[in-house]
């Protein structure tokens, strides 16, 4: 039996940056971001969808900020006060379409990607990182603060800046597994 044609799934959108199977129509990049809006638990910002969405390589970071800012404007979704976002009743009838349109790769995809941006950009306000410079090489100083109070600090030596940058950004996505595997061995 042939699909129906549904021109609302025309291959409209740019594509660079977009990996095969990923999104190549501007009507399938809105449904796929109310799909994430309903099904991330955490609050989503526009910033957090396009970040995930063009991470994975699913759609292109100009169509999926301008799918965002179209439906804003339609009123499908609400820019919160804390720069959240929301799904209206009117964007209800996109998430049904979405389990028949879009493949469950990219959904589920998507809202990992989602919910990872959304981890790390939490881990960064909760780490601090100094690096500066000491007699030849670099000092790094790890954080792990709430509330200003540091739960953990660590300084290490590093002789070049770019090791100090590669211990920053591995212990940015990762502040919970190194205190965890500090405190396991300290004990």
């Amino acid at each position: 039996m042939d699909k129906e044609f549904n021109p609302a799934m025309q291959f409209d959108a740019f594509t660079a940056g977009v990996e095969d199977g990923g999104l190549r129509s501007s009507s399938s990049i809105e449904i796929l971001v109310c799909y994430i809006l309903a099904n991330c638990k955490e609050k989503i910002t526009s910033q957090n969808i396009v970040d995930a969405l063009v991470e994975g390589k699913i759609a292109n970071y100009f169509e999926v900020s301008s799918a965002i800012s179209k439906m804003i404007k339609l009123k499908n979704v609400v820019e919160n006060d804390d720069g959240s976002l929301s799904l209206t009743g009117k964007s209800q009838f996109a998430i049904e379409l979405v389990e028949k349109d879009l493949p469950i790769v990219i959904r589920e995809k998507a809202v990992e990607l989602v919910s990872k941006i959304k981890t790390l950009e939490l881990y960064k306000k909760e780490t601090k990182v100094d690096i500066t410079e000491a007699q030849n090489g670099y000092k790094i100083t790890l954080r792990i603060t709430d509330n200003d109070i540091d739960y953990m600090a660590l300084t290490l030596y590093v002789p070049t800046l770019e090791q100090a940058d590669v211990i920053k950004n591995k212990f940015q996505e990762h502040p919970t597994e190194v205190y965890q595997n500090l405190i396991n061995y300290i004990f």
